[in-house]
């Protein structure tokens, strides 16, 4: 080791950058590692991900929402208001296409969006509409169908004329009268929520005989929605709504390999259970855990970071190397020799000294 000797003392800031120098070559090595997998590829119908992208974006994955867009928004209730608004500006004509509309909407999508209330009054309007034409008959069959889906609600007797009042006092009496509550049953997959005429149901369930809307949604299958002509005899209906299409392997891996990734932990999930894996870019599964969700990802937030946190390496620390020994003992004995190799140099100009280190073997 060659170390030069200044009146301005550069030797120990030499000795200083060297020992630095060392060090950072030591704390380099333990630079965090990246993670085990570059993208989370999560496919989940109806369930929240926020939790799994916090933990994917805090190890330094990306995240591929594959699942189903969720459904579409349903104007129904907008052209309620548009109808009622309509009426209550003896607009007639506009306020029936729009009410049209409405229950239009209804019978595809079984009332989705809708109150129980809203419903009601959807029908409760096109009696109302039908009788400022001059339509009894229609109107009397409009109101017969909001009895039967609410026969409890008695709307405000200021949104009509007398003479509708009457009728509807009349409507009531005569669906309470002849027709009777009938068993109605939805058999459906198992986590499915129901919604019969704008209210949430589970079972079976007592309806007046006539028209009823139904709704079914299952987080791993396509909303399913019907009308139902129920009769005195009651129903059991089978509901099968269609599964939604989950991507196999072959597609999961085209998404990381666009993505350059050369690992990936895809979280599926299904009939309330996430299922998620580690899957190198090969194709080879290297790691599976499952965990029940219901709504919301979070459990299965902890599987996936355990997953893509970096694989353990066996290390040799620095301190323990005999070469780093090495260099220690010949800084060592610099620093030693340093101070009587500048006694002796005195305040004369600069001076070259070799230090040979003896006694160590390699």
């Amino acid at each position: 080791m060659r170390l030069t000797l200044g009146r301005n003392g550069p030797t120990l800031r030499t000795l200083r950058s060297v020992a630095y120098l060392v060090i950072v070559a030591a704390l380099a090595s333990r630079a965090v590692a990246a993670p085990a997998a570059d993208v989370v590829l999560v496919w989940a119908p109806g369930e929240n991900p926020r939790a799994v992208a916090d933990v994917a974006r805090a190890r330094g994955a990306a995240v591929i929402d594959l699942s189903p867009a969720p459904p579409a928004v349903v104007e129904t209730a907008r052209f309620l208001e548009r109808g009622i608004a309509a009426y209550q500006a003896i607009q007639l004509a506009d306020a029936q296409k729009a009410l049209d509309q409405a229950r239009d909407l209804a019978d595809q999508t079984g009332a989705a969006g809708l109150t129980s209330a809203q419903l009601y009054d959807l029908f409760l309007y096109r009696g109302l509409v039908k009788t400022a034409l001059g339509d009894d008959a229609g109107a009397r069959d409009e109101l017969v169908t909001a009895t039967t889906i609410n026969p409890t609600r008695t709307p405000d007797p200021q949104q009509y004329p007398p003479k509708v009042a009457e009728l509807l006092a009349n409507v009531r009496d005569d669906v309470l009268k002849n027709e009777k509550q009938v068993r109605l049953e939805l058999q459906t997959p198992a986590g499915c929520r129901i919604v019969v005429d704008g209210d949430a149901v589970a079972g079976p369930m007592l309806r007046l005989a006539g028209p009823h809307w139904v709704r079914v949604t299952c987080p791993s299958y396509e909303p399913w929605a019907t009308r139902i002509d129920l009769t005195n005899l009651g129903a059991s209906i089978p509901v099968t709504p269609k599964p939604y299409v989950r991507p196999d392997d072959s597609a999961l891996l085209v998404q990381a390999r666009v993505a350059g990734a050369h690992a990936l932990v895809a979280v599926e999930v299904g009939e309330g259970l996430a299922v998620v894996r580690l899957i190198s870019a090969d194709g080879r599964e290297r790691d599976r855990k499952s965990v029940a969700v219901h709504g919301d990802l979070a459990p299965a937030a902890p599987l996936v970071d355990a997953m893509l946190a970096p694989p353990a390496v066996a290390t040799t620390h620095w301190y323990r190397s005999r070469w780093a020994w090495a260099g220690a003992a010949a800084l060592a004995a610099a620093a030693i020799a340093i101070p009587v190799t500048a006694a002796i140099v005195g305040a004369s100009g600069d001076t070259s000294w070799t230090l040979r280190p003896s006694g160590l073997k390699f």
